[in-house]
């Protein structure tokens, strides 16, 4: 797990000039947040079917987060597929069409 020192450490590494042990402090619980959060999702099995469907209970929002999962918020599938072609500017034989950004070596 993260430390205090580690935090120093890092902010050294990254250049990021810690004024006062209150900031080490403040990043430090927000790091512990983040990888508290991380190790939830990483518990998550997402080979399940309906997985998607069933998010909002398997994640519990943080205290201090703001839930945005709403009951409308997931689409099936199929309506999901729906709406992104839908939004999307170019489509071409029912896939995304996106442009060209490697080029073959002649």
């Amino acid at each position: 797990m993260i430390d205090r020192e580690k935090i120093k450490h890092l902010a050294l590494l990254s250049r990021l000039k810690l004024d006062s042990e209150q900031e080490v402090e403040k990043l430090y619980l927000d790091l512990k947040n983040i990888l508290a959060y991380v190790d939830k999702i990483k518990s998550l099995n997402f080979s399940d079917e309906d997985f998607i469907l069933n998010l909002k209970e398997k994640i519990e929002p943080r205290e201090d987060e703001v839930t945005i999962l709403e009951e409308d918020y997931f689409l099936n599938n199929q309506e999901s597929q729906n709406l992104i072609k839908k939004n999307f500017p170019e489509l071409k034989d029912n896939y995304l069409k996106v442009p060209k950004i490697l080029e073959k070596d002649e």
